[in-house]
């Protein structure tokens, strides 16, 4: 029997739960995905088993890491946001979706768990103009790559960025870890970087406290999951990797340039914008 099976009503094909249904569904297994701006999250967030913030308008861009084989509970403020963001996951194949009916508001309302953080209440005068007190983002002390091998993108992402952020925290990691490729290892010498030391290693291995923000790497692929509550960017870069046997090893090695100059050149915009 599924999470959401004989819960709430169905309305042109989308399924809505009341608050209460909601948290019995998400104590027996369901994944809330909270689609609210990151400012609402931080001033008011659901307390529940387990959750993944991706803010609507970045779903289309991110629905991709969101298990398919769990149900999926959405959620906004009011419920504005959550039937476009269900009929998108329905299209593109997930089969258990449902919304929280009335949002957070709803769930306040009937009184449920909640985590609240007094620090990022907006204030001001005027709503187009309210802010938080924690404007400023968090501090970064860590950042994780993501790709589906941790072969090519994410470990020449690990190597650029220790050599860059030489006081932070850098990890990599993969959905199906395979093994470091050796051209990754060729042109990140070139630029002074050791990657002889690196490994594959996989998502599932990566204490998600341990995160505060996350980069997935994937273009053509499905970017691994990761379901901490770390800051999110995504970097669609091509995989050099390839199986074609027309490229010749210098065709490689300029494929993986192309990708290892271009993480270098996102990582000194990051770097010139936050640190």
């Amino acid at each position: 029997m599924g999470a959401f099976d004989g819960k709430g009503m169905v309305v042109q094909g989308l399924r809505f739960l009341s608050p209460k249904e909601a948290l019995d569904s998400l104590q027996d297994g369901a994944l809330l995905v909270d689609l609210r701006t990151d400012e609402l999250v931080e001033m008011k967030a659901f307390r529940v088993p387990e959750a993944i913030h991706i803010p609507h308008r970045e779903l289309p861009v991110f629905f991709s890491e969101l298990p398919s084989n769990r149900p999926l509970l959405l959620a906004d403020t009011s419920g504005v946001f959550t039937k476009d963001a269900a009929q998108l996951l329905l299209d593109h194949g997930f089969s258990e979706v449902a919304c929280l009916n009335g949002g957070m508001l709803a769930w306040d309302q009937e009184g449920l768990p909640l985590d609240t953080d007094p620090e990022a209440i907006l204030h001001g005068e005027c709503a187009c103009v309210m802010i938080s007190r924690k404007k400023r983002r968090p501090m970064t002390r860590s950042i994780l790559f993501l790709c589906v091998a941790n072969s090519a993108r994410s470990q020449m992402g690990e190597g650029i960025a220790r050599q860059m952020f030489q006081n932070l925290l850098i990890q990599s990691a993969g959905s199906r870890p395979s093994r470091v490729n050796p051209y990754a290892i060729e042109v990140l010498a070139e630029q002074g970087i050791d990657g002889t030391t690196h490994t594959s290693k996989s998502v599932q291995d990566i204490d998600p406290a341990s995160v505060d923000l996350v980069i997935t790497l994937c273009a053509e692929e499905v970017c691994p999951l990761f379901l901490g509550k770390a800051e999110r960017l995504h970097w669609p870069i091509p995989d050099p990797a390839s199986d074609d046997p027309g490229l010749t090893p210098e065709d490689l090695r300029a494929r993986f340039r192309t990708g290892r100059d271009e993480i270098r050149r996102r990582l000194e915009q990051l770097k010139a914008e936050r640190f």
